[in-house]
This record gives C-alpha cells, sequence and structure tokens, in this order.
C-alpha cells in the first residue's frame, strides 16, 4: 500500500440532519476475561482488552471515485483495512472521524477492523462507482466482535486476513442511534479532502523515488532500494523520463504511477539480466537440465514482459506496466521458492565479494584528490579501476594535483603534478615533455596517435602521486599541462566532437621499486625495454576497457567436498566500445579486490577453481587476477562455520529490567520478528539472568550476556561465573558479549583484559560463543584514537569468538537513501571491519546499531525505516554478519486499546527473516 495514516476528527456539530444508524455493542452477557498484561520491568500494569469488530467488505473491480466511512466512537477508535492500520483517533469522550478507504481497498473481499471500546460504535459507509453507490454501516447483522489479551498484537492477528471465518465470535446488537446528524454531502466532501491529502503524501513519495533514480540510480520497489554504479549504467530514456516528470506538472496519483512504473521496469530489466546470467552460472555449476529450462522458460516471459513494459511506458499507460512487472516478478517468485539466488550484483555468504563501491579498485576521482570541473557524465563501475567519462562540451579539464599530499619526497622542490605524457605516435612509445605553452600533445603537430591511450607521468621522486593513464574512445586534439605553484596543476584535454569519451585510471599500484620506477618513467628519450612492464600494462587496459564491465551476477551452491563452503561463479556484463583506432579488445573476468587480499593473506578454503591470469598489482588489496578470455570465474568460499545470531539490544541495567514476567512480552516480540538472538545488557548473574536465558531458549532464541564493567568488581569473576551456570546450555542458546563499549580503557591493557576474561570463561565453559567489541566501539575508524578501532583489536586465537563494533554514523533520516547518503557510504565506511573479518578470520558481529527511535524520526509512521533496514540486512546477509539492532526498547508501543504495535523496524526484520536468506547454508 503505497498510502498513509490519516484522520480527520470532527466534535459533534453542525451537520445536516439525515437518517440515523444503529449503535452496536457487543452481544455478550459475560465478557471474556484475561490476566493483566506485563512489558518489559512493568508487571500487571497493563489491564486494557483490545475489542475488535469486524465485517468484510466486497468491492468490484470498477473505478471508484470515493470510498470511506463516518464513524462515531467514545475514547478512541483505530481502523485496519486487510491487517493495515489506516487512521487513528483519540477523544476525550465522544467523538466522530471520517476515514478515506479508497486507497485502502481491493477487488474482491476486504476485511475492514475497528477497535475502540465496549461502548461501541455507529457507522455509515459509501463506496461511489461511476454507475452506482453501495452503502455500508454499522447494522448488527453484519457485525461479529472479540475481545483480546492485553498487549495482543492484534495486526498480525488471523481476523485480519479478508477470508477469515470469524462465525466463532460474538455477534453485536443494536442499543440505540447513532450519527444523530449525519450528511452524505458532508461526508463526500470530507473524503475528498482526506483524499487530496493522501495524494500530496503519494506525489511526495513519488518525487523522492523519482529523484533517487535520476540522481543515483537506484529504483525504490516496495520500499526496498536497489541500484549499482549510478545512474549512467541505466537506460537514459529511463532518466530521461524520471527528470521530465519531476519538471513536469504532475498530479499524486500520476507521479505515483510514473515512479512506480520506471522502478519497477528498472527492477525487471536487472532481474530478467540475472536469470540470464545464471542460465550460465548453472550450466557452469553442472545445475540440473530441469531446472537451467526452468530459468529458460522464465527469461523467454521476462523478455516478453520487459520489452511490453517499456511499450507501455513510453505509451504513458502506466497502469498496464505495473501489471506487467507484478506478473514479471511472480514468475521470479516461482524460482526463487525452488532455489536461492542472488539478485543482480549481490552476494550472499561471500565475505570476499563485489560490492557497490568503487573505493577498493581506486576508481572513485576524488579520492585521488582530483576533479573534472568541465560538465561530464561519470560511470564508475565497482568491477574496474576505470571509471568512464562523457564530456559534454570539446574541451575537459582535470584540475587539482597541486593540493595533493606528496607520497614521498626524495628530490625537492616538491612537484606533484605530471611532468610529461607518454604518446603512442607511430608505433613507439614516445615520452612527451610540454613546451612552453603547455602543449604537451597536438595532433596537428605530432600526428594521430598510434594507440588509443596515453599515459599521464608524474615524477614519483619529488612527491608526484601514481601514473594517470587516460583510454580514449574519441581520439583528442590536443593535451595541455597548466601549471601552478606545485608543477602542473591542470590538463585541458580538447576533442573534435561534444560528447567524446575516455577511461580513466591508475593502472601502476606496485610500490616496490619506487624510485627504479621513476626513473624509467621520467626518462626521456624513454628506454622502452625497461619500460615494458610499465607499457604492457598500459595495453592490458586499453584493450580489456573497449568491453567494460558494469554488473554481474554471482551463482552459487554448496560445495560438494566442503560444508563449509560455497563454490561461486561470477558472470560479468560488459558495455562495449569501439574506439577510432579499431582496438581489439579483451574480455576479463576479474576476481573482487577482497578475495585477491584473501589469497594474499592466505585465507584457508579460498581457492580459485577458473583458469586464472596475474594481471598486475591491486596495491594494498593483492594481485589483479582474472580470467582472460572469458565473461566468468570461478572460486570457492569458505563460510564461517559458526551459526550466525541476529536480532535485538535492550538496555537492562535498572535492577527489574529482567526477570520479571515483562520480559517474556519482550522477548516474543522479538521472536515475532524471526530473529534468533536477544541481547539484554544487564551485569546479574543471579536468578533473574538465569530466568530470562530460560525464556528465550524457550522460544528458541540465543541468550547474549553484555556487562558494563564499570559496575562490575570483577569482570573476570563476572563472566566465570554466568559460565559455570551456563555450561550446560546448548551451544545455540547462550552468549558472552564481554563488555559494553570499553571506551574509558586503553588498547593494550584492553586486549590483555580480553584475553584474561575468555580464558576464565573457558575454564568452565568450552561451548558457547564470545563475542569481543572493537577498541574504541563506535564505527570502524572512531576516536579518539588515531588508528581505526580495528587496528587497535588483537585476536585472542579463541576459536570460537566474533568480533564486534557499534556504530550509529548512519540513523533514521527523514528520507533514506537520500541526496547525501545511500548503502554506499555505509559499504564504504564499513571497509576496515570487512578487512579485519579476512584478517582474523573470524566472523565480525554488528553488536548495536540503528537508533532509530532516537531520532526526529517517527519509526511507527516512516517508511523509510524499512528501506534503510533492508540496507543493512543485504549487507549482512553478504558478509555473514552477526548483528543486533538497538532500539532502547522503542521498536514497539501500547495503543490506546491495550494492543501492542510493533514499528516499521520490526516489520522490516520480519520481511527479511521471511526471505529465508538468513543461515541458509550453515
Amino acid at each position: 500500500m503505497l498510502g498513509f495514516l490519516i484522520t480527520l476528527a470532527y466534535a459533534s456539530s453542525v451537520l445536516a440532519v439525515a437518517n440515523n444508524e444503529s449503535w452496536i455493542v457487543p452481544n455478550w452477557s459475560e465478557p471474556p476475561k484475561y490476566q493483566p498484561g506485563s512489558l518489559f520491568w512493568m508487571t500487571n500494569q497493563y489491564n486494557k482488552c483490545p475489542v475488535l469488530y469486524r465485517t468484510q467488505l466486497e468491492i468490484s473491480d470498477k473505478s471508484i471515485q470515493y470510498a470511506g466511512f463516518r464513524i462515531e466512537f467514545k475514547k478512541y477508535v483505530y481502523i485496519y483495512v486487510n491487517g493495515e492500520l489506516i487512521a487513528s483517533h483519540i477523544s476525550e469522550g465522544s467523538g466522530f472521524a471520517d476515514v478515506d478507504i479508497k486507497h485502502s481497498i481491493k477487488p474482491g473481499r476486504n476485511s475492514l477492523v475497528i477497535s475502540t471500546t465496549e461502548d461501541g460504535f455507529s457507522l455509515k459507509g459509501i463506496v461511489k462507482y461511476v454507475d452506482k453507490t453501495e452503502y455500508f454501516s454499522s447494522n448488527p447483522d453484519r457485525w461479529k466482535v472479540q475481545k483480546f489479551p492485553p498487549l495482543t498484537m492484534i495486526s498480525y492477528e488471523p481476523c485480519m486476513n479478508p477470508d477469515f471465518d470469524d462465525n466463532g465470535w460474538y455477534s453485536t446488537k443494536q442499543i440505540g442511534q447513532g450519527l444523530t446528524n449525519f450528511s452524505e454531502t458532508d461526508l463526500q466532501s470530507s473524503l475528498s479532502t482526506l483524499s487530496d491529502k493522501y495524494m500530496e503524501k503519494l506525489a511526495e513519495d513519488a518525487k523522492w523515488r523519482l529523484k533517487m533514480l535520476a540522481d543515483k540510480g537506484i529504483a525504490i520497489v516496495d520500499w526496498e532500494a536497489y541500484g549499482w554504479a549510478g545512474t549512467e549504467r541505466l537506460p537514459q530514456w529511463i532518466i530521461s523520463k524520471a527528470k521530465q516528470t519531476l519538471n513536469g506538472n504532475y498530479e499524486g496519483e500520476k507521479l505515483a504511477l510514473i515512479a512506480e512504473s520506471l522502478a519497477k521496469y528498472v527492477k525487471l530489466e536487472d532481474d530478467l539480466t540475472n536469470i540470464d546470467n545464471h542460465i550460465t552460472g548453472l550450466g557452469i555449476l553442472k545445475s540440473t537440465n530441469e531446472e537451467i529450462e526452468l530459468f529458460k522458460e522464465t527469461l523467454s516471459v521476462l523478455k516478453d514482459r520487459a520489452d511490453r513494459m517499456k511499450n507501455a511506458i513510453q505509451s504513458d499507460d502506466h497502469e498496464q506496466a505495473i501489471l506487467l512487472a507484478k506478473d514479471a516478478q511472480d514468475q521470479i517468485a516461482k524460482i526463487k521458492s525452488k532455489r536461492v539466488i542472488n539478485d543482480l550484483c549481490s552476494c550472499l555468504d561471500n565475505k570476499f565479494g563485489w560490492f557497490d563501491t568503487g573505493v577498493l579498485l581506486g576508481n572513485d576521482i576524488s579520492k585521488w584528490g582530483l576533479r573534472i570541473e568541465s560538465p561530464h557524465n561519470a560511470l564508475a563501475s565497482p568491477l574496474s579501476p576505470a571509471v568512464l567519462i562523457t564530456a559534454m562540451d570539446n574541451e575537459l579539464s582535470i584540475l587539482g594535483w597541486g593540493s595533493l599530499e606528496p607520497i614521498k619526497v626524495y628530490n625537492k622542490p616538491i612537484n606533484t603534478g605530471p611532468i610529461c605524457a607518454w604518446v603512442v605516435i607511430n608505433g613507439k612509445v614516445t615520452s612527451l615533455k610540454p613546451s612552453d605553452d603547455g602543449v604537451v600533445y597536438d595532433r596537428s603537430i605530432h600526428g594521430n596517435m598510434s594507440e588509443n591511450w596515453i599515459l599521464l607521468v608524474n615524477n614519483l621522486s619529488s612527491g608526484g602521486d601514481l601514473p594517470l593513464e587516460l583510454v580514449f574512445i574519441n581520439a583528442p586534439e590536443k593535451i595541455i599541462f597548466i601549471s601552478g605553484e606545485k608543477g602542473t596543476d591542470q590538463v585541458k584535454i580538447s576533442f573534435k566532437d561534444k560528447g567524446s569519451k575516455l577511461f580513466m585510471l591508475r593502472p601502476l599500484k606496485e610500490w616496490r621499486g619506487l624510485l627504479y620506477q621513476a626513473q624509467v618513467l621520467n626518462s626521456i628519450p624513454l628506454n622502452e625495454r625497461e619500460a615494458k612492464r610499465y607499457i604492457d600494462q598500459c595495453r592490458l587496459w586499453s584493450r580489456a576497457l573497449m568491453k567494460y564491465p558494469v554488473t554481474f551476477s554471482e551463482v552459487f551452491i554448496r560445495d560438494p567436498q566442503d560444508k563449509n563452503a560455497i563454490r561461486c561463479v561470477d558472470i560479468y556484463n560488459y558495455q562495449e566500445f569501439k574506439d577510432e583506432w579499431k582496438t581489439e579488445p579483451i574480455t576479463i573476468a576479474p576476481l573482487p579486490p577482497l578475495a585477491t587480499y584473501g589469497l594474499m593473506k592466505k585465507y584457508p578454503g579460498l581457492e580459485v577453481i577458473s583458469d586464472a591470469k596475474n594481471l598486475g598489482s591491486r596495491g594494498i588489496w593483492g594481485d589483479e587476477i582474472a580470467v582472460v578470455g572469458n565473461n566468468y570465474i570461478e572460486y570457492r568460499v569458505p563460510i564461517d562455520p559458526i551459526k550466525r545470531f541476529g536480532g535485538f539490544t535492550s538496555f537492562c541495567f535498572g535492577g527489574t529490567d529482567i526477570g520479571e514476567p515483562g520480559s517474556i512480552t519482550e522477548i516474543d516480540t522479538v521472536k515475532r520478528t524471526g530473529s534468533n538472538s536477544f541481547r539484554p545488557q544487564h551485569n546479574q548473574t543471579g536468578e533473574r539472568a538465569m530466568k530470562t536465558l530460560d525464556w528465550c531458549w524457550e522460544r528458541g532464541l540465543q541468550n547474549m550476556f553484555n556487562t558494563d564493567e564499570k559496575w562490575v568488581p570483577d569482570v573476570c569473576e563476572h563472566f566465570r561465573t554466568l559460565a559455570r551456570q551456563c555450561k550446560d546450555y546448548p551451544p545455540d542458546a547462550v552468549a558472552y558479549d564481554l563488555l559494553n563499549e570499553p571506551e574509558t580503557r586503553e588498547p593494550e591493557p584492553y586486549n590483555a583484559l580480553m584475553r584474561k576474561i575468555t580464558s576464565a570463561i573457558r575454564e568452565e565453559d568450552k561451548t558457547h560463543l564470545i563475542y569481543i567489541e572493537v577498541f574504541p566501539p563506535w564505527g570502524p575508524s572512531a576516536s579518539p584514537f588515531p588508528k581505526s578501532a580495528f587496528e587497535n583489536l588483537e585476536p585472542t586465537g579463541d576459536e570460537l569468538t566474533c568480533y564486534s563494533f557499534h556504530d550509529y554514523e548512519f540513523r533514521l533520516p527523514n528520507r533514506w537513501p537520500n541526496e547525501d547518503h545511500d548503502i554506499r557510504d555505509i559499504l564504504e565506511r564499513w571497509i576496515p571491519a570487512f578487512k579485519f573479518g579476512i584478517d582474523s578470520q573470524r566472523p565480525i558481529h554488528l553488536g548495536e546499531f540503528g537508533g532509530f527511535e532516537q531520532t526526529d524520526q517517527d519509526v511507527f509512521e516512516n517508511r523509510c525505516a524499512i528501506t534503510m533496514m533492508m540496507d543493512h540486512f543485504k549487507i549482512f546477509d553478504q558478509f555473514g554478519w552477526h548483528w543486533h539492532y538497538y532500539s532502547n526498547r522503542g521498536t514497539v508501543r501500547v495503543l490506546e486499546d491495550g494492543s501492542l504495535q510493533d514499528s516499521y523496524v520490526q516489520k522490516a526484520t520480519a520481511r527479511y527473516f521471511n526471505k529465508g536468506t538468513f543461515n541458509i547454508n550453515h
């Protein structure tokens, strides 16, 4: 449902008199009785029982002009349509409310559930079709009623299902008249106002979605964000349509239809590519013919739906486009019901896999310290060290060398900018220095370039940065160096035509032999024999970039020879180019940089299965390993043997915050999401602690003990006591998170303490998991220490230990993703954590994140909580992380009717676990 909660309330007032409606109440002599409810530390403090009144609405598939009702009630009312809370109102005494249901009902049977007091209500409703009007009311013959225990989470009750059989419920009876001042004309006017407000919100949502698509290439479908590599990889007609719509004069419903159809088309195109790639990957992994045929049949359907959907969008028939998208997703769901598959450009249980940032391969120009000020478009694929630039004018200016920090100065004065350029002229690699007017290359003087690349060479011995290679699709007319205080600060490249394209990359990331490299690169004339290794590297990329990898699919199976490994095939899709030199392209299928790093670190079980070659250096990430001449690479990925745990953290340092009946309610809310762990923070070792552990385990939840050392006299003895009591519990029942946010210690004594506590636990308990937090605990690059938090942590060597950190850098904003931040920023921030997981060969645990409830956003109203949570879950799934969301007990709230409502954080968590990807390979 695209809608939002809205209610227009009235006091008893000036309304035209019409027919009265029945005032109905439950028809019971003795209402059901329930024990008081308990929540958190509040024992037996919740006495109010939700009373639900239920009916069904049969809705035609004809166009609806308006639909809704006016209700008179006492004190409060909550309105549910098909399980969605769509309106609520609280009043001092009696109150009226008008409720728009047009955007919540659907053709066929619908459930309408009203939660209010036992004092009942009176209702008059209208569904106005183009050709007829239908009415519904508080006639007791069509309503049933039931009372529920306090703190029931009624939105999940079976009665919300339109097909629920409520014959076992109580009947209702009329006790008088209500709505004594009802006017259908007034109701129609009110519903129109409500619908307008709904449309305003719909337009806001649509504009946000269109902006994310146009500016970032992120398609938001059903509050989940799908993006990869930015806008330039997407069909330009999609981006143009999104921009035109944003600049046009469209109203809410039209805007929503366009945003929905464009986002779903982008998703469908990605799904189509992904299914096609899976056919290749399943063949390589020797899947069954039956399974491959199923994918082929689905691919045929998706191609048809995508073609028809494109035509529908371009014909402005967005409703038809959305129907086609739904049919396509139904086809994909059939495959996913039989086999877990990755989405396009995503990985599951592969901590060595690709992710959506070019930082590891160094294709982010801003990270080099350079910038392009000329109008241009950029496509920086995370799969390549190169960025593709399209110059919108005839000239492209690259600036910023003068502001670079020198990498290492052997010769002074410092010279950070390019001093010459390698250009292939008449078949010979020639080193050209700038003339007095800064011209390095002039086509009218030097003649045509023989090959499609040049290398801008810096003086490494004077602090210059790594050389920059330019690989041209369109030949340059002139290249000029413009000097600054530290040598060349700007390079201008002129083209004959607008829209010319070139790639930029830094191909030489080998830091050994720095002075030798500087000597060879700067020699004039160039010694080709000495420079061969560097020339070969430039020529490799001059050919490889003619098939620029843009997206990939990862197909995987469990390794038949190793239960703790999967076999992955990464199949690449390329954007192909024909340059003015007719350069012969080569296809390379690269290994992800974290995998090459893992090989360099000799990570056990990580292995390349394909016949791959070493093509050069990635600097700190190892060697450039790729299959040459094919579009896929197969490799084996080890999986952490420790089962993953995920759930919620609660601040429970009060004396009665655990071990009370309210703890059971809290534990049940965690279990309801599908989570398998609960992390109550407390310093207790006695009866309350053990009761809470037992309540968790009875419900299949791990209980993770977490202690704040500042309030514990002897933390080693504290955990020794817990370990002595817990040692006989099953392995999945217990875990120890040693110290919560140890910000008051220094790194060296902290590491020593972690070893000491671990030893104390292992003297008693050799079965259960230990989680050790980094120091400092907040984020991979936390202050006050100059090194990142993970660089301060020393692994203890314990085989049943995971390493943990907390991060609240990204909390819920008004919109997620937004202009400033998206999942790419989270991924980049967490690179130290990804690296440490490989270095230590242990799992990572995000012990606290989120805290959305501590922002000015309402997690019960802002659906972007779903979008943001699903982005987090994508990362956790890929890297095999354990996790606990922190809400300070704010993910559920008690409503006025005594029911319990979960937030969009809870709903997102339930959605995630329903996908079935958590622990799928354990």
